[in-house]
């Protein structure tokens, strides 16, 4: 659930986990900080069943703190690769609220969200697009108010407009704020650009909805966009843990700062 490029600046990636403090980004810092955080609240608030469905959960505490914590560091390494080049800065200013909202939050909170980017403080990409359209980009992130679109197997792209919503994301990066949504998971060339809906809205399948739950009443064929009736967990999975949209929260479990910076404008598929 994805733009984080694992190989991007391979060799710098390698060398700067090996002496965080060459970097500008306080990279162990704030990986430990979020993963103590996390990890912390996940045990207390979330099921075993829940965390079962993300790999970064681990099965218990200290080895999800571990986990979490390698995944922040590669993120934020990548990041630094891209500051490096001029291409975003990292901002502190948001990681911080964000750390803030999470120690604050309650139980009741954060079992009614799917994601970090249900926090409002954390539906953010951490980082400031410095790249204009047209320009090289590897992340979304880089990209001011448009999304890095790559030609199939290069790690890197240019900022580009992107897909509008209707619009097929086959080979296309759907704009920012739209998902690609594979109508049907065992077809494949249906996907489409959607703008997630509130519930609701009409829907055509669960990847429509915010909530993940499009469905149609009794009296009726014509399907809405529903809140879920079980209890969520914000750390429960690895595509909604890691965020919803080019941000922190969407980058986190595959790199674990993407729900956010992904789900927005990245184009993800999914199996019926």
């Amino acid at each position: 659930m994805t733009n984080n490029r694992f190989l991007t600046g391979f060799g710098l990636t390698v060398a700067l986990m090996g002496c965080g403090s060459v970097s500008g980004i306080p990279i162990e810092k704030t990986a430990t900080e979020f993963a103590e955080t996390i990890c912390s609240n996940a045990y207390k608030c979330c099921t075993t069943e829940q965390l079962m469905n993300n790999a970064s959960a681990g099965t218990t505490e200290a080895e999800c703190e571990m986990k979490t914590a390698q995944d922040f560091r590669n993120h934020l390494n990548t990041m630094q690769d891209s500051e490096t080049k001029g291409r975003s800065k990292f901002d502190q200013q948001a990681v911080d609220a964000c750390m803030a909202a999470l120690r604050a939050a309650e139980c009741s909170e954060l079992t009614m969200i799917r994601s970090l980017a249900g926090l409002p403080a954390c539906n953010s990409t951490f980082a400031t697009p410095l790249v204009a359209v047209g320009g090289k980009c590897g992340q979304d992130y880089e990209c001011i108010d448009s999304v890095c679109q790559k030609a199939p197997g290069e790690w890197e792209g240019v900022c580009a407009v992107g897909a509008s919503s209707g619009a097929s994301c086959v080979t296309d990066h759907c704009a920012q704020n739209l998902s690609c949504d594979p109508r049907d998971g065992n077809v494949d060339g249906d996907e489409v650009c959607v703008m997630e809906q509130e519930n609701g809205a009409a829907c055509n399948d669960n990847f429509e909805c915010k909530s993940r739950l499009c469905s149609s009443s009794s009296s009726g064929s014509a399907k809405t966009c529903m809140a879920q009736t079980a209890p969520q967990c914000f750390y429960g999975g690895g595509c909604s843990a890691a965020g919803g949209a080019p941000r922190l929260a969407s980058l986190l479990v595959v790199g674990l700062f993407a729900a956010v910076a992904i789900s927005r404008s990245r184009r993800s598929r999914r199996k019926s």
